[in-house]
């Protein structure tokens, strides 16, 4: 069945993503939007409790404004992720800008790998494809794989078409244990919802949030600096990506000062331009366990 799902759509996908990138915009204004947020309704009520809970300061006619300009962004996306199965080079690099990576080079030239620490802010799979022309450093991406093995292998192809590593997720620490042959930055997006027993808590958009901890344990068990991304989309279908640097000194930062500037900076990113942010996710489905404080979480040594 994988198969034949996945036989019978390429030819359509091929056919959507020959098609010039304004003609993909047409499309996703004039059908996919619709679909998705008025016939369908795609996740629309975890979208609106999401940002009732993150923006309780704002009225539901601004909240209903955010979550249509998102739906609008979402269709947009998806169209830009077709779009990126042909995509040339030099459309790429003309959509994605990296900015000041001078601030990684110093890593670079001390052979020194980096964490890059991010949220799902704009079109990450673009970024992800662009990021080896900019940085010196190997880029590396972990993933979650699809469950159609064949879907899965055309989007592998694809995102590491310009030279980015992708690995599976659960593969993450091996993967940083390889040997590149230069210096490498992983890139992990930490934005999503984590095991409540295993996990750093904060306060993030007004609730009681988890995040994975993978972030700062790995830059603390290997030294690594610690480098925030912010994404901005300066026009429809272009994106910037620009460094901040959180941490050089990882190991001696005191326990959870990496996980709570992540956590800063990605808030202050999402509340500038929250259409951005990826709503749909069931970001707030686990609830703080009795007895729990902010920070790491008891299961932390496990």
């Amino acid at each position: 069945m994988q198969a034949i799902a996945f036989y019978i759509l390429l030819p359509f996908l091929y056919f959507f993503s020959i098609l010039p990138i304004k003609f993909l915009y047409i499309i996703s204004r004039g059908f996919i939007y619709p679909v998705l947020y008025k016939l369908v309704g795609y996740r629309k009520k975890v979208v609106e409790q999401n940002l009732k809970n993150s923006f309780p300061e704002k009225s539901k006619e601004e909240r209903e404004s955010i979550a249509s300009d998102f739906y609008k962004y979402l269709a947009d996306m998806f169209v830009e992720t077709i779009k990126s199965f042909t995509i040339s080079e030099e459309s790429l690099l003309e959509k994605i800008k990296l900015e000041n990576t001078e601030i990684l080079i110093p890593f670079f030239e001390a052979n020194k790998n980096v964490v890059i620490t991010l949220g799902h802010i704009g079109n990450y799979e673009l970024i992800a494809k662009a990021m080896p022309f900019y940085l010196k450093h190997k880029v590396l991406v972990p993933y979650h794989k699809m469950s159609n093995d064949y879907f899965n292998n055309l989007f592998y192809k694809s995102r590491t078409a310009f030279g980015t590593v992708f690995f599976p997720t659960f593969d993450t620490f091996s993967s940083i244990k390889k040997d590149y042959r230069k210096a490498f930055a992983v890139t992990l997006a930490n934005d999503q919802s984590a095991p409540p027993t295993k996990s750093f808590w904060t306060k993030f958009l007004n609730q009681d949030t988890t995040f994975f901890t993978g972030t700062e344990k790995i830059a603390q068990q290997f030294d690594y600096p610690v480098v925030f991304a912010h994404v901005t989309v300066p026009q429809k279908g272009h994106y910037t990506m620009t460094f901040e640097l959180i941490s050089d000194k990882s190991k001696s930062e005191s326990e959870g000062f990496i996980m709570t500037k992540h956590a800063e900076l990605l808030e202050k990113d999402i509340i500038a331009a929250p259409k951005y942010w990826l709503w749909t996710h069931k970001r707030w489905k686990h609830k703080m366990p009795a007895g729990v404080e902010y920070g790491f979480n008891f299961s932390r040594k496990s």
